[in-house]
């Protein structure tokens, strides 16, 4: 933290001066991890308010980075980087970054050139509530050692993983991302069209034996928009493999998105078995339907509800069943349409003899 703020009363504070008193409390952690975490939220949000489907990320120096945002359709905010206190604000992490730099600027390209300049979070350039219409969006930035310390200097290793994974998640958007340091500039250019069904390869790939109904699932409501990429492992010495998302933002603890397809797959095979007269000898159940199966999640939705404090754990009760059902459906149709790959997987749920 600023350590000139400690003393400092909270109602005293401006806006900038809260994130660099408690940084902690918009980071999550005050290193790579909380930075990537941060950096990937703030991508996420300028790229659907701009629908920019070409992003440039480049890390130089030991802690200096830029961010463009090419092929701009949408009009964008003037006041991105700060927090609007006159009016009802759209929930924006881009001032977190702005207010623990200490140089930080926000260029709008189009017709004209417009640039706001920022010293911690402060400026003199006089921001506007309009929108304007630009076709790129520039933000360079030189992270504050105050806040991320003497030592801070960026890992092109971890940056890459965490950034790769990233761009699993959004198919629709061409990925650069460039490390300079004064040895190499090394460019990494990542764009999965398939999005989730790609990171999935490389998980089935990871298997001694084959994998079976392996697919994507798009299912939109007008509460969230839902991609899953799944397969099942045939041998069960092959883990499983399991990786939800709410709005791009990893959830360890998983929650009611994953609960949601896991009904689903239960619903599913428990119709088939009902179907074709199967009852008497299978029994689905929800640890047998975990084993072997490799599936990731991404949801999106507003005003996601989560347990405890940090976003560990997704606790939006009113998508299970919707997402339940949607997959149950699916589930049902690839069970019906193999019968010889159906069978060697509906066996481990055979009934034990006693």
């Amino acid at each position: 933290m600023d350590e000139k703020l400690r003393k400092k009363p909270d109602y005293k504070l401006t806006w900038q001066e809260h994130i660099r008193k408690r940084p902690g409390m918009y980071l999550g952690q005050i290193n790579h991890k909380g930075f990537a975490d941060r950096l990937k939220v703030i991508i996420t949000q300028i790229c659907e308010m701009s629908n920019s489907d070409l992003l440039k990320i480049i890390f130089k120096n030991q802690n200096s980075g830029i961010l463009i945002f090419n092929n701009i359709r949408n009009n964008i905010q003037e006041d991105l980087a700060i927090i609007n206190l006159n009016r009802n604000p759209i929930k924006m992490d881009l001032p977190v970054l702005n207010a623990l730099s200490s140089k930080f600027s926000l260029s709008f390209i189009g017709k004209e050139l417009i640039t706001q300049e920022f010293r911690f979070g402060n400026t003199d350039s006089k921001i506007g509530e309009q929108e304007i219409q630009c076709r790129e969006i520039v933000i360079e930035y030189d992270l504050d050692e105050i806040i991320w310390g003497n030592d801070f200097s960026w890992n092109s290793n971890y940056l890459s993983y965490e950034l790769r994974e990233f761009c699993y998640l959004n198919p629709k958007i061409k990925f650069e991302i460039t490390h300079n340091n004064e040895q190499e500039s090394i460019t990494n250019i990542y764009h999965f069209k398939n999005g989730l069904i790609d990171r999935l390869e490389i998980e089935i790939l990871n298997a001694i034996g084959p994998c079976y109904f392996k697919q994507s699932i798009n299912y939109k409501t007008k509460n969230f928009d839902l991609q899953i990429a799944f397969a099942i492992r045939q041998y069960n010495v092959d883990h499983n493999f399991i990786r939800t998302y709410v709005n791009n933002e990893l959830t360890p603890e998983n929650g009611t998105h994953l609960d949601g397809f896991l009904k689903g797959l239960i619903y599913g095979a428990t119709k088939y078995i009902k179907v074709f007269n199967l009852v008497e000898k299978y029994k689905i159940s929800k640890k047998r339907i975990k084993e072997g199966l490799v599936c990731m999640i991404n949801i999106r939705m507003e005003d996601a509800i989560y347990s405890g404090s940090v976003k560990n754990r997704l606790a939006s009760s009113e998508i299970l069943e919707p997402i339940a059902e949607h997959v149950a459906e699916r589930f049902y149709k690839s069970l019906s349409s193999n019968n010889e790959i159906t069978q060697k997987y509906i066996d481990k749920f055979e009934k034990r003899k006693v």
